[in-house]
């Protein structure tokens, strides 16, 4: 199974917050379905992960994943999976980039 992302940046507006990232992506081989995720602090730890405007998880990092609300199917809880490991890799990069 491939993942293909698209990140959105948000520097057009003049700047940049790691914490916060939006993606967009398609699992293959797959239904077709196209994810629209954001991924936000959560107030009280882990990240809040909407997924297509229809459902939000937190997120507490390797497979920690908890469905809060809207919609909610095991395709999407293994595609979210994904794309949450994929975005923990991702905030380590970005880590390591700021101390270096």
């Amino acid at each position: 199974m491939t993942v293909r992302i698209q990140d959105i940046d948000d520097t057009t507006l003049g700047m940049k917050e790691w914490a916060n990232s939006n993606y967009v992506f398609e699992l293959n081989p797959s239904d077709g379905t196209k994810y629209t995720v954001q991924v936000t602090p959560a107030l009280y730890g882990g990240l809040n992960v909407i997924c297509n405007e229809s459902s939000l998880w937190r997120w507490h990092g390797t497979g920690d994943i908890k469905f809060l609300c809207g919609n909610n199917n095991e395709y999407t809880k293994k595609a979210l999976m994904k794309i949450m490991n994929y975005h923990d890799i991702r905030m380590i990069e970005l880590a390591t980039e700021l101390i270096s």
